[in-house]
């Protein structure tokens, strides 16, 4: 992590001395550990998802609803032993899967604690749960690694990105990462009880004003597949925002999110996960709380 190039920014901080662009130091730092149930149902199928939130984020979207661990980089600090040991509990609790969220700046100490679990019997599938902001580096050193892939494309455009999470390649990158998956990983694989094992699911995030520009999202995923599992999400939180855009102060309107399933529909996807309106009540969490979204079993 010295001269950190881990993602696209590419920040070139020496990580062991400061943190890097992404808010992280060297010391693998996770904000929560939870046995989710939230994820599409193929990801959740029995006891859950074991989700490993990691503390720190490349982006820094101005209404991210997990800001005290992505912004603010709050949680406790493990070592790669006691991090391999909650992945065999979470194991040990009947999840369908080890879900490593946002652990693209810390993979080198993920990858390790990894190894340290297989070799005490770690066998879920491993899933990469993503901003989608990648590089193809980045993702080739996880290619023996994770199984399932769970990546935003955010946004159709480069100059929403720049808005609204203050990078300025976001499409560039996040169309070059989906791609490269497709390519290499394919789509959704499930077992005989429906649960995922391997594949690739993409999750867009429709905001106030079609301002996430979701239809050349949906163009673009097409042209590469209509296979592609499309996670069309309407839990957006005006409360989160913290900026000055009249349209992202107020809650997604019903005929603005219909709009988006009906044009997935439309386009011929095979399969389209959807939320309810009211999803955001159910999905920002408080990091702080004992439960940081609802019932779901908090490991740490």
């Amino acid at each position: 992590m010295t001269g950190c190039s881990l993602c696209p920014r590419r920040c070139g901080i020496d990580r062991t001395g400061a943190p890097g662009a992404c808010g992280a130091g060297e010391e693998l730092k996770v904000g929560s550990i939870v046995i989710h149930r939230g994820e599409e149902p193929p990801l959740v199928k029995g006891a859950g998802s074991g989700a490993v939130f990691f503390s720190g984020c490349p982006l820094k979207c101005v209404y991210c609803q997990n800001r005290q661990i992505s912004h603010d980089a709050a949680g406790r600090v493990l070592t790669g032993e006691e991090l391999a040991g909650y992945l065999l509990l979470l194991q040990e609790q009947g999840c369908s899967n080890i879900n490593l969220v946002s652990p693209t700046h810390f993979a080198p100490r993920i990858i390790q604690a990894l190894d340290l679990a297989r070799a005490k019997g770690l066998d879920l599938p491993v899933m990469l749960n993503s901003s989608g902001y990648e590089s193809i580096e980045s993702l080739t050193r996880w290619r023996d690694q994770a199984h399932l892939y769970l990546m935003d494309l955010k946004y159709g455009d480069n100059e929403t990105g720049r808005m609204l999470s203050r990078v300025n390649d976001y499409w560039d990158r996040a169309r070059e990462a989906v791609a490269h998956l497709w390519e290499t990983v394919g789509p959704l694989r499930l077992d005989e009880e429906g649960r995922a094992r391997s594949g690739l699911v993409v999750r867009h995030l429709v905001l106030p004003g079609m301002r996430s520009n979701p239809f050349a999202v949906l163009e673009f995923l097409a042209g590469l597949s209509l296979e592609i599992p499309v996670s069309v999400m309407s839990q957006y939180n005006p409360r989160t925002y913290t900026g000055d855009m009249p349209e992202m102060k107020r809650a997604l309107l019903p005929d603005e999110y219909d709009a988006v399933l009906e044009r997935a529909v439309d386009m011929g996807f095979s399969t389209i996960f959807a939320q309810e309106l009211d999803a955001f009540s159910a999905y920002t969490p408080d990091f702080q709380s004992e439960v940081p979204f609802g019932d779901y079993h908090r490991i740490l």
